[in-house]
């Protein structure tokens, strides 16, 4: 083994995250920042604003996701349901949340095609007071994500006969299909989407790109409150904004911890439910499909208004169409600002999936559960921690405000996507065939160039795809580290969804939204096999 494979990933990405983590530490203990956390008005009704979107978004976006796996039937239905959740997958939230805005808002497409008259209604749709903008949208962009998870566990190669071969056993006991999913294929099912479930909630509850433009305002989620603190001037203010982070994490982690005691409590109960005798229960394929369909045209119909408002100077309402198109929108992009987002998201991408295959070339499989923990722990906890921690790690080695720290910015939940992406495929590699190619007289650089890389080109494309739409979306830790210095694709899309110029937010939208799409469709069609 050579451990010098590891010190790409050990110096560019685990260390600065572990000791951003420690830095949070002095927070714990700071008395003075703890009382302005408690003090403040707006604490507790935001900390239940930001626990009942991040909640209620997951079980709708589970429940989605469970009604299409267990409903649609294993065909090309699946296939297409699969390409279907991997463009979803590539749209970022941001760009989601700004194309969903302008679909419920008002003025927006809905009201126009059912609603109609000479003014729009006077509903709050967008930030209203209850977060149920937010929670929709939250759940309908996750589904891609959970289908993605779930396609991937029921058809892993042993997992899938095994599934397939106990649900026909199921049926040849008289089970129907339904009472089939629910006995033999949900309980493996949901067991491996559990830190799926647990990124998607802990995101849910947590995020602020989509709550400053989709969000309740008086109050705010608690995401949004902490976001204003870390920006602000005064150091006392950061110091409580920390402080309520980690007030907002330690929610976070009682919730998941009594989630688990419940389970773990249930289990006798779900045992007697799951062992039953035979059910006529069937799958509920109609609202299977009708669930699949509202997504997923809620989702093209979010992209295809961005389109039209970037290319609308104007757009009365309650015309289904603008009257006029130009290209002034998309002329006001700034090509520094694109330019960096691309080749900050390609750098990104491309040194978290060569430090991910230096690591699993010079260490074993038994080394893998420590990079693999590490990179779930980045997920899993509140991106503000992670962010507020690296601020302030990067502050004093005056790495704020420069081109590297951003980059180590971006790189952070980068790296963490593409070595949980990239273990399974890796690790499953039969290296007899490397073997084969050493024996005939191939040097070890040669074998892994000519033979293994050809064999792995479409985990590492995906890989390196799922790195560059991670990267690009980046918000909280660009915005914090870049200190006004650089600006992003997403920076400037926050700031413009709160302005009133539609057609240049539409265009900013956009432009955080295609370059994703693309690099997935050049993975998907580099990444097929030569011989097809």
């Amino acid at each position: 083994m050579n451990r010098l494979g590891a010190v790409p990933l050990a110096l560019l990405w685990a260390l600065p995250l572990l000791l951003s983590l420690a830095l949070l530490v002095p927070t714990a203990l700071d008395g003075a920042a703890w009382a302005l956390a408690l003090a403040h008005p707006q604490l507790w009704p935001a900390l239940a604003l930001s626990l009942a979107t991040g909640g209620l978004s997951t079980l709708i976006a589970l429940a989605i996701s469970l009604l299409l796996l267990g409903g649609l039937p294993r065909s090309r239905v699946w296939h297409r349901l699969q390409g279907v959740a991997a463009a979803g997958l590539a749209i970022p939230h941001l760009a989601f949340a700004i194309g969903f805005a302008f679909l419920i808002m008002p003025s927006g497409l809905i009201a126009r095609l059912l609603i109609g008259g000479d003014a729009p209604p006077q509903w709050v749709s967008v930030q209203d007071p209850w977060g149920v903008a937010l929670t929709l949208a939250l759940a309908l962009k996750e589904v891609p994500f959970l289908l993605t998870a779930g396609f991937a566990v029921l058809s892993r190669g042993d997992a899938a006969v095994r599934i397939k071969a106990e649900a026909q056993a199921a049926a040849s006991l008289g089970h129907a299909p339904g009472s089939a999913f629910l006995r033999i294929v949900l309980p493996p099912l949901l067991r491996e989407l559990r830190w799926p479930l647990v990124i998607v909630f802990v995101y849910g509850a947590t995020v602020v790109d989509m709550a400053l433009v989709l969000g309740p305002t008086q109050p705010p989620t608690l995401a949004v409150v902490i976001w204003h603190a870390l920006n602000n001037a005064e150091a006392g203010v950061n110091a409580m904004g920390l402080a309520m982070t980690l007030l907002l994490t330690a929610a976070l982690a009682l919730i998941l911890a009594g989630v688990a005691l419940i389970l773990r409590l249930g289990r006798q109960a779900m045992h007697r439910l799951l062992t039953a005798g035979p059910s006529p229960l069937q799958t509920p394929r109609l609202l299977a499909a009708l669930a699949g369909l509202v997504t997923v045209l809620t989702v093209s119909f979010a992209l295809f208004i961005l389109v039209l408002l970037s290319l609308a100077p104007r757009w009365p309402y309650p015309a289904l169409l603008p009257p006029a198109v130009d290209l002034s929108a998309w002329a006001s992009v700034p090509p520094a600002t694109l330019w960096l987002s691309l080749l900050l998201s390609l750098a990104a991408a491309a040194v978290a999936v060569a430090s991910a295959v230096l690591w699993f070339e010079t260490h074993g499989a038994r080394h893998d559960r420590w990079a693999i923990a590490l990179a779930l722990a980045a997920l899993a906890l509140p991106q503000l921690a992670s962010a507020g921690g690296q601020y302030k790690l990067l502050l004093p080695l005056g790495l704020t405000g420069t081109l590297f720290g951003l980059f180590l910015a971006h790189l952070t939940p980068v790296a963490a996507y593409v070595l949980i992406v990239l273990a399974g495929p890796y690790r499953a590699f039969d290296r007899r065939y490397v073997a084969a190619a050493r024996a005939l007289a191939a040097s070890k650089l040669s074998a892994w160039r000519r033979v293994k890389l050809p064999l792995l080109k479409a985990p590492l494309l995906t890989a390196t795809a799922i790195g560059f739409a991670v990267s690009i979306a980046q918000f909280v830790p660009a915005q914090l580290i870049a200190a006004g210095r650089f600006s992003t694709l997403p920076m400037e899309a926050v700031t413009l969804a709160s302005g009133g110029n539609r057609p240049l937010t539409a265009a900013f939208a956009l432009a955080l939204a295609v370059p994703p799409l693309l690099a997935f469709l050049a993975a998907a069609l580099l990444g097929r096999p030569r011989w097809r």
